[in-house]
């Protein structure tokens, strides 16, 4: 009986983390980062909970090929988060190098002088 009420449990909990998984994929695809840590935290205890179920589950020798189908999709999901991640971690990436080059070329030319004549005289 408690085998069952485990195994229950356990595919309950990774039901909740295939649909925690989704809404991060949503918050990534919304650019709304800020709120990522949360769901992440989340994330954290429910993977702990199904940690402990899993390893509890395998002692009692409990066959865990039902789960299978699910954890495939959250495998799948997770994946598709990453690349999300990863597409806009290159993006700020680019965009700091940018922002930096910038910077460099500003900080170079503010301490000169324009003085007539010069290649760097705008005021002809």
């Amino acid at each position: 009986m408690k085998k069952n009420q485990d195994l229950n449990n356990l595919k309950i909990i990774y039901g909740q983390l295939y649909e925690l998984s989704i809404q991060i994929g949503q918050l990534i695809e919304r650019e709304l980062y800020t709120e990522l840590i949360t769901y992440l935290n989340k994330k954290d205890q429910l993977l702990s909970k199904s940690n402990e179920l899993v390893l509890k589950l395998k002692e009692q020798s409990v066959d865990l090929s039902e789960l299978e189908e699910i954890c495939r999709k959250l495998d799948e999901q997770e994946k598709a988060n990453i690349n999300a991640l990863t597409l806009v971690r290159d993006k700020i990436k680019k965009e700091l190098n940018k922002t930096s080059k910038n910077t460099k070329l500003v900080s170079a030319y503010s301490g000169a002088e324009a003085v007539q004549g010069k290649i760097l005289d705008f005021r002809e």
